[in-house]
């Protein structure tokens, strides 16, 4: 609405009141008072909510998202491992570590506007690889999740840590280095 139509508007119901205007411009529109105030009132009434105006969409399952991809058949079952540990946050927890990697493979991140509409993206992107990379990557994002990023750091840094067993056994969780002699002087 211009301005100039509102302030004229504002001084005709000051001068009048609201009952004379709407019934002169029912008379010049030869629109009854009642349609014209039943107008107003499904205008101005209460709106129905987005739900009811459109059905959502039912929500694929990580094993239909996969079935529906065109994926080798030996790459389907490491695929649709991924694919439900995703859903369980088992990996990828977070939406920025998902965009890093998308990102990283060329895609855009910015796109991805929740874990849930990424999940077809994610499995279209890993589809192409072997399975021994499938495995490589779903290990190293197990272990992300278990550690979190410090942790990840600091493995790196310092190796994996030690674990001390009963009757002073040390062994290095990766089996590097065992000691299962206290009394055996010297490091192995």
């Amino acid at each position: 609405m211009n301005a100039t139509l509102g302030r004229q508007v504002r001084v005709l119901l000051r001068r009048y009141g609201r009952e004379q205007v709407l019934e002169a411009v029912a008379n010049a529109e030869a629109v009854e008072t009642s349609q014209q105030q039943a107008a107003a009132t499904v205008r101005s009434g209460p709106k129905t909510p987005r739900a009811e105006r459109r059905p959502k969409k039912p929500r694929r399952t990580p094993l239909e998202v996969v079935a529906a991809a065109r994926v080798a058949p030996e790459v389907r079952p490491v695929l649709e491992r991924i694919a439900v540990a995703y859903e369980n946050r088992q990996i990828l927890p977070e939406l920025c570590g998902l965009r890093k990697f998308l990102a990283k493979e060329g895609l855009d991140p910015d796109r991805v506007r929740s874990r849930a509409d990424a999940l077809r993206k994610l499995v279209r992107v890993l589809s192409t690889r072997r399975c021994e990379v499938l495995e490589e990557l779903f290990e190293g994002w197990r272990k992300q999740v278990e550690l979190g990023d410090l942790g990840l750091i600091a493995e790196a840094i310092l190796g994996p840590p030690e674990i001390t067993l009963p009757a002073g056994r040390r062994e290095r969780s990766a089996g590097v280095a065992r000691r299962s002699d206290p009394g055996a002087g010297g490091r192995e």
